[in-house]
């Protein structure tokens, strides 16, 4: 059995708290942004409007449940996932989260093929390594999250997600560790049959996932 650290299963059911009242509120927009938009079917620039409110609790609701998964220590649920759309969401999460003195980028090459994880998980991963990222930077920087394919003939189309940080003080960051407490990372690639690389000095670190098995017909 693996030690907890006490300090993360706070943090766990704090999140998993906020979390659920989150997502309670998002049940209310979901559940009644019907009927906003059938009271301004001819009104098209409120109904525009009401489409785009529709979009954006559907996938907060999406991202709440992925999260809500991991801070409730539920069983990993692993499934194809599509790393370009995860990619773009665990953008729109960093950016409010790291602030405004940190530039967050993120891309998926477009031969990347899906991957078999626990969306909620990885999310929660590439979460924790931006946030240790961040800790290490005192004046600001950039985080950028890239997902390639390995090329490598024995790679067997295995998926590399790269998360790279800088920051503007360079001096101050090399005095201490980018990445210091990621146990959680370690953790759930191991459960996931990859691999963890980080570069030296550590301004980068790797994750290396096998794709997806097509499905057999």
């Amino acid at each position: 059995m693996h030690d907890v650290n006490p300090g993360l299963a706070i943090v766990g059911q704090v999140a998993g708290g906020l979390l659920h009242d989150f997502n309670n509120i998002l049940t209310v927009i979901t559940g009644t942004i019907d009927i906003l938009a059938e009271a301004v079917e001819d009104r098209p620039e409120l109904a525009a409007v009401a489409r785009l409110i529709d979009e954006a609790a559907t996938r907060g609701a999406r991202l709440t449940s992925q999260l809500l998964s991991f801070a409730r220590g539920r069983p990993p649920r692993p499934c194809k996932v599509e790393l370009a759309e995860l990619l773009t969401d665990v953008g729109r999460l960093l950016r409010p989260t790291l602030g405004t003195e940190v530039e967050v980028t993120t891309s998926a090459a477009a031969d990347v093929p899906t991957v078999f994880v626990d969306p909620g998980q990885l999310m929660a991963a590439l979460l924790c390594l931006a946030i240790s990222a961040r800790n290490g930077m005192a004046a600001g920087g950039k985080i950028d999250i890239e997902a390639v394919c390995v090329d490598a003939p024995a790679s067997d189309g295995e998926v590399r997600i790269v998360l790279r940080a800088s920051a503007h003080d360079q001096d101050a960051a090399s005095a201490a560790p980018m990445f210091d407490d990621i146990r959680m990372v370690e953790d759930f690639v191991r459960r996931s049959n990859g691999r963890l690389e980080l570069s030296a000095p550590a301004a980068s670190v790797e994750i290396v996932l096998p794709r997806a098995q097509p499905d057999l017909t």
